[in-house]
């Protein structure tokens, strides 16, 4: 159950912290454990990889920026943490099958990874 909680927090300050240059050893050392540590607890309760889950979750986020405003997608690369244009392509590409600038212009509908809900887990993890 503490392993939970703490993974909710975890979650809470990850969705909080998504416009922020944000990584697993940075949401590791607020929350005092070692990254290992956080990536073996989150794997096992969460079945997926932490620092995927932040990139999944930050490009989710940018999708809003590029269908609701005229920034430049080198811009909004920059506002979610990616040091480059072309990280950020090929990442969105990756993870939609399309190019940011391609989805802008053609307004396809992509499957976006929603926020992780733990409170189904805190029952099965007691």
């Amino acid at each position: 159950m503490k392993n939970i909680i703490l993974l909710k927090s975890v979650l809470t300050a990850i969705e909080e912290r998504l416009q922020e240059d944000l990584n697993v050893e940075l949401i590791a050392g607020e929350f005092n454990l070692s990254s290992r540590h956080l990536q073996r607890l989150f794997k096992f309760i969460c079945n997926q990889s932490l620092g995927l889950y932040i990139r999944s979750r930050k490009l989710a986020a940018s999708i809003d920026d590029l269908l609701n405003t005229d920034l430049n997608i080198l811009d909004i690369a920059i506002s979610y943490g990616f040091e480059y244009e072309q990280s950020y392509i090929r990442s969105f590409k990756r993870e939609y099958g399309i190019t940011p600038g391609d989805l802008r212009k053609t307004r396809q509908i992509v499957k976006i990874k929603h926020p992780l809900q733990l409170d189904s887990l805190s029952q099965s993890h007691r």
